[in-house]
């Protein structure tokens, strides 16, 4: 596992670690869809489809974490105060990178490469988390991101 959250940048309290899931996972869906959206315009209904899927599980994430988060107080986070290792979202594909030209094998590499960065996102929070719940709950985010990585790499 990577070590890149120093401790300043720690996730230490379950309130912050569901404040960075439900923001990363919102943006997530958002920009799946957004990508199908936008490959479907281009007639591209294959790479449309694989992006599709995605916001679903994405949406389906983001449904069961509302549920959770609805019976804890968020903290607030300005969007430059999230503690991403790149500062942004590891799952928010860089829509610069999507084309009309994009193969359904291009598609499922760029997911991959961000279900991957939310992996370690998630497994760096466990492993610098010092609370149990956060430690439990960041391995559980993870192995979610790893289910997509699965069915990505199913894909290949």
């Amino acid at each position: 596992m990577s070590t890149n959250l120093q401790n300043k940048d720690a996730i230490n309290t379950l309130p912050e670690l569901l404040a960075h899931a439900l923001a990363m996972e919102t943006e997530a869906s958002e920009r799946y869809g957004e990508l199908a959206d936008q490959m479907e315009t281009h007639r591209k209904a294959a790479v449309a489809a694989i992006f599709r899927r995605l916001e679903k599980a994405e949406k389906e994430h983001l449904g069961d974490l509302k549920e959770r988060c609805s019976k804890v107080k968020l903290p607030h986070f300005a969007p430059w105060d999230f503690k991403w290792r790149d500062g942004e979202s590891p799952e928010a594909i860089d829509i610069t990178k999507v084309h009309y030209h994009l193969s359904v094998r291009g598609a499922v590499l760029l997911a991959l490469e961000h279900e991957r960065k939310a992996t370690a996102f998630y497994a760096d929070v466990a492993q610098t988390a010092a609370d149990g719940e956060v430690l439990t709950l960041a391995l559980h985010f993870a192995d979610e991101e790893r289910q997509h990585i699965g069915w990505l790499e199913a894909c290949l």
